[in-house]
């Protein structure tokens, strides 16, 4: 009587995997082919947008004594020849 309840808990284990894996299989498919929330709308950073966007970077000049580019709003530098006076 051992050897067929041996057979007999293996036939249970191998048909409780296989209806376990179709049914992991089919919640699977279900869940991919749920259709998805739709995405928020995207921030474009325009709070009106019959206005013109504001300019993100400053006007920029070249220095003739730093040899670099320096905002036009920029304050004076330390050196004694700044332009900026």
């Amino acid at each position: 009587m051992g050897f067929f309840a041996k057979i007999l808990v293996l036939l249970l284990v191998i048909g409780v995997a296989w209806f376990g894996w179709r049914w992991w299989q089919r919640a699977e498919a279900d869940r991919l082919n749920r259709p998805r929330s739709p995405a928020p709308p995207r921030d474009t950073g325009l709070r009106n947008p019959g206005l013109p966007p504001s300019r993100a970077a400053d006007e920029m000049r070249h220095c003739p004594v730093c040899d670099d580019y320096v905002s036009i709003n920029a304050r004076r530098c330390d050196r004694p020849t700044c332009p900026r006076g």
